[in-house]
């Protein structure tokens, strides 16, 4: 039985997005109280699936804010879950305004990357994508965003998200505060937590994606539009930004490359990276293609199909 658990820093002080979600989800389904508890809230489960768990997890403070407390007791409780969603909200100085974004965790300094199903992040995705049009949020987007990892800002060195054993993602609503506190926002995302297991006996063509900006429209397009062949399933974004920060045109940094690969559940079939993409990253991409055997792939040649013949 697949087994999701959702968390949910409420202290509005240090999560402004958290505690509207979780009294979101309270309005949409029964939550009943476990025997386990965490940070003095009773650990819940929502009642009445079919097929599947989900766990509720009510927290004091930011989970990467505090990594070295909270991944030992996560661990302790939920280390078969096929997923932690930490639930909070996204900000920044150039970051979209009225989105909803699906994070995957890494850390491309140390090479670090947390386990990732691509069939759950591509389900989450489609799920929100259909409840914000239901909602008629038609202000809003909703976006796979860059893979990174915010315990690096409190303090932790990369490594350290390695000690949460699950796949780990963060689930957000930004990046403005009248975004944080729309209700129907909220809604949304509370929702669609509720089905973040509907797509996941679908078949997918997986893929990392290598390039483009931290929120790559054509990437998350990919994920969103319909197309001839396997649905596309992107689980591991490395933006541009990050891969020039952190050297990923040197040759040294295959090893790191063929971690995030290692990290996605079911592995690749294609890497696929942006076409602004320079030379010496995408030259170590194509090492990284030629040695697992699968093809690299421009973004602009996702809107299509597949064809054995579209290799780099």
């Amino acid at each position: 039985m697949k087994h999701a658990v959702f968390v949910f820093c409420v202290d509005r002080e240090k999560d402004p997005v958290a505690g509207h979600v979780l009294n979101a989800l309270k309005a949409e389904c029964t939550l009943v109280p476990t025997n386990s508890e965490l940070d003095g809230y009773s650990v819940l489960e929502v009642a009445g699936l079919q097929g599947a768990r989900i766990s509720i997890v009510a927290t004091n403070e930011v989970v990467s804010n505090d990594y070295a407390r909270y991944a030992p007791m996560l661990n302790e409780r939920f280390g078969d879950a096929a997923v932690i969603g930490i639930v909070n909200w996204h900000e920044g100085a150039n970051a979209p305004n009225a989105i909803f974004s699906v994070q995957t965790t890494g850390d491309l300094g140390t090479g670090t990357f947390s386990a990732v199903d691509p069939r759950i992040t591509r389900g989450l995705l489609l799920v929100i994508e259909a409840q914000r049009i239901i909602s008629g949020l038609d202000s809003y987007r909703t976006y796979l965003e860059a893979t990174h990892w915010s315990g690096v800002k409190a303090g932790y060195a990369g490594t350290r998200l390695a000690d949460l054993r699950p796949s780990t993602i963060d689930i957000e609503i930004g990046s403005s505060p009248e975004d944080w506190a729309n209700p129907f926002a909220a809604r949304v995302l509370a929702r669609s937590l509720l089905r973040i297991f509907d797509h996941i006996e679908a078949p997918v063509h997986s893929v990392l994606c290598i390039g483009g900006v931290h929120f790559e429209p054509s990437f998350t397009n990919a994920i969103l539009q319909s197309r001839d062949g396997r649905p596309i399933a992107a689980s591991h974004v490395l933006p541009n930004h990050w891969l020039a920060s952190e050297g990923y045109g040197q040759e040294s940094r295959l090893i790191d490359l063929r971690a995030c690969v290692h990290s996605i559940v079911g592995g690749i079939q294609s890497i696929v990276y942006h076409d602004k993409l320079k030379a010496p990253f995408k030259g170590v991409a194509r090492l990284l293609a030629e040695e697992l055997g699968v093809p690299m792939l421009s973004h602009k040649k996702l809107r299509a199909a597949l064809p054995k013949d579209i290799v780099e």
